[in-house]
């Protein structure tokens, strides 16, 4: 025990920064700003980023559209041609049924209704079905 009062302990340290009291002052911690801006030119250390460019074409539908061909391996607008799929034998089905059976060679007739075939102009060859439904 130190010298004082009896039955007093001493206090633990302050948890800050030694008191000088006259003396020359600590120097500041300095940290690293959380905004800092890119290295100087010639930096040759810490990690580099690689930025990856995907170009996405936009599907082929019910127009015709660019695409590449897998049989010739030309870019090329697509060729399109309707065929009858599944929509329009089903909306044929479905007016049959109601009774309307002099209506239902309709969705045979309407592009709205039919699958889209794309096929190459330079080869001939199908490169895409747009199917409805």
């Amino acid at each position: 025990m130190e010298k004082g009062y009896p039955g007093q302990e001493s206090a633990p340290p302050y948890p800050g920064p030694p008191m000088t009291y006259g003396g020359p002052a600590p120097p500041p911690v300095l940290y690293p700003s959380p905004n800092a801006g890119p290295p100087p030119i010639g930096y040759q250390g810490g990690p580099t980023t690689t930025v990856t460019q995907m170009v996405v074409t936009p599907a082929l539908q019910d127009t015709a559209g660019q695409a590449l061909c897998s049989h010739c391996q030309r870019t090329v607008v697509t060729r399109t041609e309707h065929k009858s799929g599944l929509l329009a034998w089903a909306i044929c089905g479905g007016l049959t049924i109601f009774g309307c059976w002099l209506c239902c060679c309709i969705p045979f007739c309407l592009d709205s209704c039919q699958d889209v075939e794309h096929h190459c102009p330079s080869c001939q060859n199908l490169i895409y079905v747009y199917k409805r439904l």
